[in-house]
């Protein structure tokens, strides 16, 4: 048996056993969060939807280059320093006082992916805030426990940013 020949087949089972352990680890997660804010959606909704402001009050997506419009492709900013992470996801939803979504990836489509919607939902004190996202892709499930927890935490305090910024302004 020639080098090339077992070369050729220590690939083909290396690619083989990747394949099945990514299989194996995988499974679709989500995250989500809510927050009651005593104001109406229309007031909650000039926050959310005001994407050059961001940087300004916001502890997870610390920028926003680009506007929120359906079919647009905007660059968000995750952090701040060493540890910011920067996606280009594009805009599928806007419905005015209610719901705001996107989709972006890491790297190409398909490796980790993720849905991001933030719900607005008019209820008798104000408006109930929720952000969810879903994750898909090769590389989600066990291995990316942790970043689905981090995020969890970040819509918590994004959800209260909201709040605050929301509630401070004047009715």
């Amino acid at each position: 048996m020639g080098v090339r020949r077992l070369l050729l087949q220590g690939m083909v089972v290396s690619v083989v056993v990747v394949i099945g352990a990514l299989f194996v680890l995988h499974k679709d997660s989500s995250a989500d969060a809510d927050v009651l804010i005593d104001r109406p959606p229309s007031d909650v909704w000039k926050v959310v939807s005001n994407s050059a402001a961001y940087r300004n009050w916001n502890p997870f997506i610390t920028r926003v280059d680009g506007d929120f419009r359906e079919g647009a492709t905007i660059r968000i900013t995750l952090g701040t320093g060493p540890d910011s992470m920067v996606f280009k996801p594009t805009i599928l939803l806007v419905h005015p006082e209610q719901d705001l979504c996107w989709r972006g990836s890491v790297w190409i489509r398909g490796i980790f992916d993720g849905m991001h919607c933030i719900h607005l939902t008019a209820v008798a004190d104000g408006t109930r805030l929720e952000q969810t996202e879903s994750f898909s892709g090769l590389l989600v499930g066990r291995l990316t426990e942790d970043v689905i927890e981090e995020t969890q935490r970040n819509f918590e305090a994004m959800n209260n940013a909201v709040k605050q910024r929301v509630e401070a302004k004047a009715p």
